[in-house]
């Protein structure tokens, strides 16, 4: 099993090693002329921040016609009593 493992490894290595390389030859003449542009560009930079607005999702449940949404429970029953043991009848 420890030659398998190492195997997997071995392969997982083979394959990041790849990954990176792709990405190098790439992008490689990109990232190397990235300092250049940046000295070329001007001083002042422009942001603009924009937000989306969350809106509250309904409940799956509702959603589907095939299952009826579950009943909400009492609250104010608590865990002994709903299930019949009473702390009066256990001395």
């Amino acid at each position: 099993m420890t030659a398998f493992a190492a195997c997997l490894f071995a392969l997982a290595a083979l394959a990041s090693i790849w990954t990176m390389m792709a990405s190098w030859r790439s992008y490689g003449r990109q990232a190397l002329g990235l300092r250049a542009r940046l000295a070329a560009s001007p001083g002042a930079m422009e942001l603009r921040w924009e937000m989306v607005e969350r809106v509250p999702l309904p409940a799956l449940a509702a959603l589907r016609k095939d299952r009826a949404a579950r009943p909400v429970r009492d609250r104010q029953v608590s865990a002994p009593q709903a299930s019949g043991w009473s702390p009066a009848l256990a001395a």
